[in-house]
């Protein structure tokens, strides 16, 4: 009975409440009051106020052989006078950072003062024609610097590539600039020989491919350029059967040797565009005289060269010849 007793209570007293607001002259006055406070507040969006902004820095144009203290100050804070209202624009989201230029500021002292001048300057082109600059702190920066040492050093590609079948390289891979220089310690650079590229991965390749590769970072070295292009040229292959005379080579003046047979058929694979221009001296079947065992053997096996680079494998058969010696 008293739980229902409490409920009837609590009901009462809250339709007294709402009759108390739905009053008329309680509504006038909370109207009255709504509209006196958004003139209040427009009058105060009005006034000149101060306010703080905070506008990061972004230093460019420093050269790759300069290494900067970044113990300097990353932001600034700027105190500025406009209407309430314009003040709202200056939002901190907003807020691109003020780049200063140092590409012609470096000499031998290793230090730069950017002066209170320098940024006010470049702080008053950020501001509505309106807003008044007050201060910025800090008011000047002091910025150390250190030269450092450089080195050209050979790009080496590092690459995991695999062709399509019946397909091959039509010429040899070319990475530009296949040299650059770089900019670090001379105890860094002293141990360097090389600059790699990140991972060329590839697979199914049957066509030529253009690529930008970019160069893995080495810690405290900076690089002329921090990326490289990596030409594949690639096109079908087929094979082309020749018939290439055996030679002798270091075979003295005074000696002629014979082989039987005299000429050995080759399989070589070459790629489409270099099929018809293949001659017999773009390869190589010999015996060497220095290999040869006098009067042991009569047999030796055949070597081969490849003088084109547009040929990537070779088959001869027969593998081993009979030779003989004759006195000239």
């Amino acid at each position: 009975m008293a739980e229902k007793g409490g409920i009837k209570f609590l009901k009462y007293y809250l339709q007294k409440l709402k009759s108390f607001f739905f009053l008329k002259d309680i509504l006038s006055f909370l109207l009255f009051f709504a509209l006196s406070a958004s003139f209040w507040y427009i009058n105060a969006l009005g006034k000149e106020r101060e306010t703080v902004i905070t506008i990061p820095i972004e230093f460019v144009g420093v050269p790759k052989n300069i290494s900067l203290d970044f113990n300097a100050p990353k932001s600034l804070a700027v105190t500025i006078k406009d209407q309430g209202l314009k003040l709202f624009s200056y939002s901190e989201n907003d807020n691109n950072p003020i780049k200063i230029d140092l590409s012609r500021k470096f000499y031998k002292n290793g230090e730069i003062l950017i002066t209170h001048e320098q940024l006010k300057s470049s702080i008053s082109r950020r501001l509505l024609s309106t807003s008044s600059f007050i201060e910025v702190k800090p008011d000047s920066i002091l910025i150390k610097y250190e030269r450092l040492s450089s080195k050209v050093l050979p790009i080496e590609l590092v690459s995991s590539i695999e062709m399509a079948p019946q397909y091959m390289y039509s010429d040899k891979i070319q990475v530009m600039p296949n040299r650059i220089e770089v900019f670090g310690p001379t105890s860094i650079l002293n141990k360097l020989h090389s600059i790699k590229t990140s991972l060329v991965r590839q697979t199914e390749l049957n066509d030529t491919t253009i690529l930008t590769c970019k160069l893995s970072p080495i810690q405290h070295v900076r690089f002329s350029s921090n990326e490289v292009k990596v030409s594949l040229f690639v096109e079908q292959f087929t094979e082309k059967k020749m018939l290439i005379p055996i030679t002798v080579k270091n075979c003295p003046k005074q000696l002629l040797i014979r082989t039987f047979p005299a000429f050995a058929n080759s399989i070589l694979t070459v790629g489409l565009s270099s099929f018809d221009a293949l001659t017999t001296d773009d390869v190589t079947v010999y015996l060497d005289y220095n290999d040869l065992k006098v009067g042991k053997s009569t047999k030796q096996k055949l070597k081969m060269s490849i003088n084109n680079r547009h040929i990537s494998t070779m088959r001869i058969e027969p593998q081993e010849v009979e030779f003989i010696f004759e006195k000239k």
